[in-house]
């Protein structure tokens, strides 16, 4: 891989995003009315008393870290639509850049437009309401590195079937995320889902992270079981992702597909 070509790619989405009112919306605009929505139901639940001690932080802690996910891996599949919508990937691919050059100047900048976007959302949280979630963000950071890794599987097996199936199927990138949240146990420990459904939530890095991201705020220390698991998912998951694009763009090549994709 070559650097330079990498920073264009980082150089072309910026610019986009500079330049583009919607970008901008969307990176600071969406994470700060999530937490000021989950801001006034918690204030409304304290003043009833209908609260658990430490229920604040839990709620906006999660809120702030599910924007972190959702955006990395919605930014991630639209980066891609946005080359498809403006008809300019045949023109990427037209020069000597490579698909892996390509998703990893992708990957570096949706991953800093979704860091953005969490701290604008965890400044609002400590201005808005008292909470206050940068102490804890280093017994945090292992859980949200997994959480950005997941993200990164599934935004490149998205990427990989829309090469395949074109845009078709686009609306994956926004609600697949959606999804999962049920499952991923956000806002509620594993143990209060239906006994059916814990299978399904705990092969999730997602569950994982936030079952350790309610422990360490709570002040139970760091979570090394629910590290390891979501780690090692998010091993496997990678292992199936790659694979699973390279013969979605290969099967797209083959069939002529990548100057029809629209």
């Amino acid at each position: 891989m070559k650097s330079h070509r990498i920073e264009a790619i980082i150089l072309r989405h910026t610019c986009e995003a500079r330049h583009n009112l919607n970008r901008i919306a969307e990176m600071v605009y969406w994470p700060v009315q999530n937490i000021v929505v989950w801001g006034f139901f918690t204030v409304y639940l304290a003043r009833d008393n209908h609260l658990r001690p430490g229920a604040v932080s839990f709620l906006l802690g999660a809120a702030i870290l599910w924007g972190m996910f959702y955006a990395f891996q919605r930014d991630l599949a639209t980066g891609f639509l946005e080359e498809l919508w403006s008809r300019n990937i045949i023109n990427l691919f037209s020069t000597p850049l490579s698909i892996s050059e390509y998703l990893t100047g992708l990957i570096i900048v949706n991953l800093l437009k979704a860091l953005l976007g969490m701290i604008a959302a965890a400044l609002t949280a400590w201005v808005c309401y008292a909470y206050n979630i940068f102490p804890k963000s280093l017994a945090l950071i292992p859980f949200m590195l997994n959480l950005a890794l997941f993200a990164l599987a599934i935004g490149v097996i998205i990427i990989g079937l829309i090469v395949r199936y074109t845009t078709r199927i686009q609306t994956l990138a926004w609600s697949f995320a959606g999804l999962l949240m049920p499952f991923s146990c956000v806002f509620y420990p594993l143990n209060s889902l239906p006994k059916l459904l814990r299978p399904f939530a705990w092969v999730l890095p997602t569950t994982h992270a936030f079952e350790g991201m309610r422990q360490a705020i709570q002040g139970g220390g760091f979570s090394t079981l629910h590290f390891a698991w979501a780690i090692t998912l998010n091993a496997l998951y990678f292992l199936l992702a790659i694979p699973i694009f390279r013969m979605m763009f290969e099967s797209a090549r083959s069939r002529g597909l990548l100057v029809k994709l629209e």
